[in-house]
């Protein structure tokens, strides 16, 4: 049987890297998302010019939205795994309160700091722009199964 080692705390470093890491496969889903928003856009084009029916054209602009919501939380977690590995090597650390204050005057954090709560937010992140992905598809699917149920 052998002898386990003591735990030991993770540091403000370890988290941050964590995050980064988590935040960092938010391209995946980038990846996903991003051709199904050019195929949603370039169908409201044309579906607009042929006069395709309501629920087709509007499920193109929901879709079309979306990916436009994921693009945008894909270039949030970008910025943050950035900021989040930065923190992780050391190079704000000890700059950690004019960080802070920078976020927040650019509206990208709240009051409260704290590299669990950036961790927090990290995952947050994450998932919001993996619902939206699965928004996307699902809608997709619907207006797909309704479109063809209406042929029917």
């Amino acid at each position: 049987m052998e002898a386990s080692s003591p735990k030991t705390a993770a540091t403000d470093c370890d988290v941050a890297a964590a995050a980064a890491d988590l935040l960092d496969q938010g391209v995946i889903i980038d990846r996903l998302s991003r051709p199904i928003t050019i195929a949603a856009l370039i169908g409201l084009m044309i579906g607009l010019g042929l006069g395709l029916g309501a629920l087709l054209i509007a499920s193109l602009l929901v879709v079309t939205l979306a990916g436009l919501a994921e693009t945008y939380l894909a270039t949030r977690a970008g910025f943050d795994a950035a900021v989040l590995r930065r923190l992780a090597a050391g190079e704000h650390a000890s700059d950690f309160d004019k960080l802070d204050e920078a976020l927040v005057a650019l509206g990208l954090a709240g009051s409260e700091h704290g590299m669990s709560r950036r961790a927090l937010g990290a995952r947050r992140l994450l998932v919001l722009q993996g619902a939206t992905l699965v928004f996307q598809v699902a809608v997709v699917l619907l207006a797909t199964a309704l479109v063809h149920a209406h042929a029917s």
